[in-house]
């Protein structure tokens, strides 16, 4: 995240430099400025001189990101930022090269720590063997300045991955690995399929459902094959994220949310100009995303549980099994919402701990729009969860209602 801002200020700084010696130069009225030979060419020469070899007008200035190893700390203190006044943590360490054009070079390199920066005031503590992030400033092939930007946190995170997979396996066996396959497959629609059309400036909700209802209908096919129970649960958990995304349309117009809550949201403003982002409609399309997990689950234990139901009882009436799946709904319903809401509580529990420091009152903590948005995120996925119980029920009865009659019909016949 640091190097990110790091890369937009610079490129923002790069891109103002030309202006900012333009309007420098205006100041020196009389005075007589450099005029290059250069400014003096018509649109034709400067075409044919910038498809010439310039390299001999190349900076000498070069930024590398690379990766190290920690060899020793040379040096742990604390220091007064003379600019801002704010203490800062300052380690300077020995550190060898890992990757890349000057793997196996050791030089000396610093970290700075603000708090606030994102690593953690005191919390960023540097200790021999750590790998890490540092970015390399040259100048004429000599380094002039080095500092380390963040952890490589790549093999724990590797290894925290396959222990899930492993479990999976272990313990879910052949369903196990379907989830594996199915969890794959959701990651590759996002990041494929989602994330792509919301830079092309599609409608982030229509893309938020119709991720969710093909994530949906992949994982339940996969998991629990293709059958009347598949088709209910697939309707019920459409029919909750349609709600879901109802409920938010219209509440996030009526308390005129901005979709600016947050430091993601800002960020992607730098791109405002050359990606057309609807951030209203991407706070609602990630509420809609949040709530697909429980809503599916929802909906495929009702729909189980009614098939189960069926298949004990072939004679049972549609407006009976329609019952049977309103009842399972309401067992299920408090412990899902329950964790539909602490995930969500659980993600924001820095704010609350903000809020709570600040002693805010009720009246004006309503107002607030990033704890609105908490609000409205908690409370619209609960909605959609909710209304897919009966959706679910509605559906699944009406299906095995309607296969009991083509099967009557046959012996009939």
């Amino acid at each position: 995240m640091k190097k990110t801002i790091i890369s937009l200020s610079l490129l923002l700084f790069i891109l103002s430099f030309p202006s900012f010696i333009v309007q420098a130069t205006s100041f020196g009225g009389e005075h007589d400025t450099y005029d290059s030979p250069l400014n003096q060419l018509d649109e034709t020469e400067w075409d044919e001189w910038s498809d010439q070899d310039n390299s001999q007008y190349d900076s000498s200035y070069e930024m590398v990101t690379t990766e190290g190893k920690v060899l020793e700390i040379l040096e742990r203190n604390t220091d007064m930022d003379p600019f801002s006044g704010v203490e800062m943590e300052h380690h300077v360490v020995k550190l060898k090269i890992t990757s890349g054009e000057y793997k196996g070079d050791v030089i000396v390199a610093e970290s700075y720590n603000y708090p606030g920066d994102g690593r953690g005031y005191g919390n960023f503590q540097l200790k021999e063997n750590d790998r890490v992030f540092v970015q390399i400033q040259f100048e004429d092939g000599l380094v002039i300045a080095a500092d380390i930007t963040d952890y490589k946190r790549d093999r724990s995170t590797i290894l925290l991955v396959g222990i899930f997979i492993a479990l999976l396996v272990i313990f879910g066996q052949k369903q196990g690995f379907k989830s594996i396959l199915t969890l794959g497959f959701t990651l590759f629609i996002i990041f494929k399929f989602m994330v792509p059309y919301l830079f092309a400036g599609y409608h982030p909700v229509l893309l938020a459902i119709v991720t969710g209802a093909i994530v949906t209908a992949v994982t339940f096919v996969t998991v629990s094959g293709f059958s009347r129970k598949t088709l209910a649960a697939l309707a019920g958990t459409v029919g909750g994220l349609a709600s879901a995304a109802i409920i938010s349309i219209i509440f996030s117009n009526a308390m005129k949310l901005t979709g600016f809550h947050g430091e993601e949201e800002r960020m992607l403003q730098l791109f405002h100009n050359e990606v057309n982002i609807d951030f209203q409609g991407l706070l609602l399309a990630g509420i809609i995303i949040g709530a697909l997990g429980a809503v599916m689950d929802v909906a495929i234990s009702i729909a189980s549980s009614m098939d189960e139901v069926k298949k004990a009882d072939p004679t049972i009436k549609a407006k009976q099994l329609f019952q049977s799946g309103m009842n399972v709904g309401k067992d299920i319903m408090g412990t899902m919402a329950n964790t539909l809401i602490l995930a969500y509580v659980g993600a924001a529990l820095p704010l609350l701990m903000l809020l709570y420091a600040y002693e805010n009152t009720f009246s004006e903590l309503i107002h607030m729009e990033f704890l609105v948005v908490e609000i409205l995120r908690t409370v619209a996925g609960s909605i959609g969860l909710i209304l897919s119980i009966p959706i679910t029920a509605f559906v699944g009865a009406f299906f095995i209602k309607s296969t009991r009659k083509r099967r009557q019909q046959k012996e009939i016949i």
